[in-house]
């Protein structure tokens, strides 16, 4: 299936000449001083870098972001303080104390260390000769958002869900993401370029506002335990990785359709009668699965996107 297409009123996408995308007032990720230069196909180059006179557009970081990173951390002090402490009163061991601890960090490391491995060795490495074109927005991308190396890229194939193989990561001073098989037809072509480029967005998003780093991490790997809170700062994590994407690239934003109707039945969902219904759906139990995702659910994520003048829900 090729990329969709939009309907009446809606605009080419000016970063890559493609179809696709609503018309929106914001700066897309070439918009810093105007489109870039011009490929012989006519489409703008993603790949061009700041020019001295030009600036870092700035994402916002969700609101909630913060102190609900603060309140994790706390929480993941007092977890860890009651393992060590259950772990002395077992043992009396000042030395199985200290090992038990830092386990979980090693732990946490090498779990990072083989997820990174797992990508190496078997995904495709996006590269100037493999998906050039994603590539370009990558690097570009990276550029735009004040990143000081641009992290690898992978596309990853599989028989799951293609959301549940794009991803963002990080082992030591690696950074990297992934992206679906989906996302490409044959000839390593785009099937939606503004879409993609969106998703590369966001991914990056999570790079530049730290939510790969290890220590991040660590400091709040306890609050996970707590039902609903590590969920939470989660929740507030993807917000602002949209809000980096839709800075960079808010001509894409209808990629956000992606995850409710798949690869071949997304150009047919309507964003806007989705985004409505997180206003007008109600009930104990979607209230439930709200607290305990670790994602907003699309009609909330779908009404942030719309309605700029709002963050995004991540409790009631």
């Amino acid at each position: 299936m090729s990329h969709a297409i939009p309907p009446q009123g809606h605009a080419t996408c000016s970063t890559h000449g493609a179809h696709g995308c609503s018309a929106t007032s914001g700066r897309g990720a070439h918009a810093h001083g105007g489109p870039g230069p011009r490929t012989s196909h006519g489409h703008t180059d993603p790949s061009r870098s700041l020019d001295a006179d030009e600036e870092l557009l700035p994402a916002p970081a969700h609101p909630w972001e913060v102190p609900l990173l603060v309140v994790c951390s706390v929480v993941n002090l007092v977890v860890v303080a009651a393992f060590a402490y259950a772990v002395w009163s077992v043992s009396g061991s000042p030395w199985w104390t200290a090992g038990a601890s830092a386990a979980v960090p090693v732990g946490l490391w090498a779990a990072r260390g083989l997820r990174y491995a797992r990508q190496r060795a078997e995904s495709v490495k996006i590269s100037p000769t493999q998906f050039p074109e994603a590539y370009r927005m990558v690097a570009s991308l990276s550029v735009g958002m004040g990143l000081s190396r641009v992290p690898e890229a992978y596309v990853r194939a599989g028989g799951e869900h293609w959301a549940a193989r794009t991803d963002a990561g990080g082992h030591r001073l690696h950074r990297y993401l992934v992206l679906p098989n989906d996302l490409f037809e044959v000839g390593e072509r785009l099937r939606d370029p503004d879409a993609v480029a969106f998703l590369i967005a966001h991914q990056l998003g999570h790079v530049a506002a730290g939510h790969t780093g290890f220590w991040r991490r660590l400091a709040t790997l306890g609050a996970h335990l707590v039902p609903g809170l590590g969920a939470a700062l989660s929740r507030t994590m993807e917000y602002t990785a949209d809000n980096h994407a839709f800075t960079h690239c808010p001509q894409g934003v209808h990629a956000v359709r992606l995850h409710a109707g798949g690869k071949h039945l997304y150009a047919r969902v309507n964003m806007g009668e989705m985004a409505d219904r997180a206003r007008t759906d109600r009930g104990l139990s979607l209230l439930v699965y709200h607290l305990l995702s670790r994602r907003p659910s699309n009609t909330r994520r779908m009404a942030a996107l719309r309605d700029r003048a709002r963050r995004g829900r991540v409790f009631l």
